[in-house]
């Protein structure tokens, strides 16, 4: 008996020799294929392959898509139950998600919570009081400037003094101005006869959301009531953004197009208000301008533009493999690798007295100390509800700013343009 097991075991091995040696390999173990729908560079590259190579049994399936994309085709999947396992929740569509809390799995308990931004964090959590996103970064947000530039036109280049030139946006608008005063004939020739505009910004259009998340409320009260219409806020961050549109400092380039790209690597403009993860966007798009670069203060204190959460859908087929991923990518140690990989700012506050975050520099941008400069930016925002169509809602305020950009629309007519749309579109 003992022998015959011998032999047959002997030509197994045999076989697999054999089927080896001609190119057929033996059937190995499936992996548990991970689904994850995102945008951008929620899933950042080494943390996708670091955790494969740490969990060889997972393959995750990325699925990127324009952030408005993503979030639409998670509607309708939620609607036919066909989601992915993890899906990327950007902040501005995180009120809509919070009004929907069945479609989700409770991540309550999976990270400490203490370890985050109280307000990121809160901008995970439903109307019901479940937990539905973890947060990733917190974009938080400065001014990304070139020093070269502005030393020819006639403005100081150390950050301290540069954030000194615009405690507030009209100061930012004022500075723009002297920049532009000081354009060379040709590059004030450049807009008409080569479609290039050189200007101080690059598009002042990007005014409005920085501006309106340093208030206390923008379009909901805590409660859900729309106030869009008469919060001061909303109107001072329009109309000071129609300001700087119609005042001359904007090149009027949209962002994340190959003559934004362009402009940044030519000097076509001077500034940028740049989240912390603009900052290795900007690294990787106008290499030979290391060190031309510095990040100084935003105007009017603090700042933040983007961040996402990391949800569980309630329809996922790995759900259990799925809180795993999210627990190691968003905890404090792998936030900390991220942010000095990439750039992305950890949500995790725990972090924000660590030395290996506060104490580090940049050289692209002249050894700017990068991570003290976004923690002081993050502790100083307060936090804003965020209700269910706030995505819309900014993109009906952002169509009429387009307009103002372009001369179709004076900023008053603009500004009731986007208050009828909404009016006429938004019912919550």
């Amino acid at each position: 008996m003992n022998r015959k097991i011998s032999i047959r075991s002997a030509m197994a091995l045999l076989v697999v020799a054999s089927l080896t040696l001609i190119g057929i390999q033996p059937a190995q173990a499936a992996k548990t294929q991970v689904t994850i729908w995102s945008f951008g560079n929620v899933i950042e590259p080494w943390g996708e392959t670091e955790y494969e190579r740490l969990n060889p049994t997972i393959d995750l399936k990325i699925k990127k898509n324009s952030m408005d994309a993503n979030h639409q085709s998670l509607i309708t999947a939620f609607k036919a139950n066909t989601t992915p396992d993890i899906a990327a929740i950007e902040v501005s569509y995180s009120g809509f998600f919070r009004s929907y809390p069945k479609y989700f799995t409770n991540l309550s308990g999976l990270v400490p919570e203490n370890d985050y931004l109280d307000w990121r964090w809160a901008q995970g959590v439903a109307k019901d009081g479940k937990v539905i996103g973890i947060p990733t970064d917190v974009g938080g947000l400065q001014v990304a400037y070139r020093k070269d530039l502005f030393a020819k036109h006639g403005l100081p280049t150390d950050r301290v003094a540069v954030g000194n030139l615009w405690p507030t946006w009209q100061a930012f608008i004022n500075t723009g101005k002297t920049y532009v005063s000081k354009l060379t004939t040709a590059e004030k020739a450049s807009c008409k006869t080569k479609k290039v505009c050189y200007g101080f910004i690059d598009n002042a259009g990007t005014m409005y959301p920085a501006i309106l998340n340093q208030g206390a409320k923008k379009y909901y009260e805590t409660n859900g009531t729309l106030i869009y219409e008469n919060n001061a806020n909303v109107k001072t961050a329009f109309t000071t953004t129609a300001a700087a549109l119609n005042s001359g400092i904007s090149t009027r380039i949209n962002q994340f197009t190959s003559d934004w790209n362009a402009g940044m690597m030519k000097g076509v403009f001077a500034t940028v208000l740049a989240p912390a993860w603009m900052l290795d966007y900007i690294k990787q798009q106008a290499k030979s301008t290391s060190g031309k670069w510095d990040v100084a203060d935003l105007p009017g204190g603090g700042g933040n533009l983007g961040g996402s959460q990391l949800s569980v859908p309630i329809a996922a087929k790995h759900p259990v493999e799925a809180k795993n991923f999210i627990k190691w990518y968003l905890s404090k140690e792998i936030q900390l690798e991220i942010f000095k990989r990439y750039g992305l700012f950890p949500s995790a506050s725990a972090l924000y007295n660590n030395t290996a975050l506060t104490g580090y520099k940049d050289k692209f941008f002249s050894n700017a100390p990068i991570g003290q400069i976004y923690v002081t930016g993050a502790r100083q925002l307060r936090p804003i509800y965020e209700g269910k169509n706030q995505r819309a809602i900014d993109n009906y305020f952002g169509q009429a700013l387009a307009k103002v950009a372009v001369g179709k629309m004076t900023a008053s007519a603009a500004w009731a343009d986007a208050i009828g749309q909404i009016k006429k579109n938004i019912r919550d």
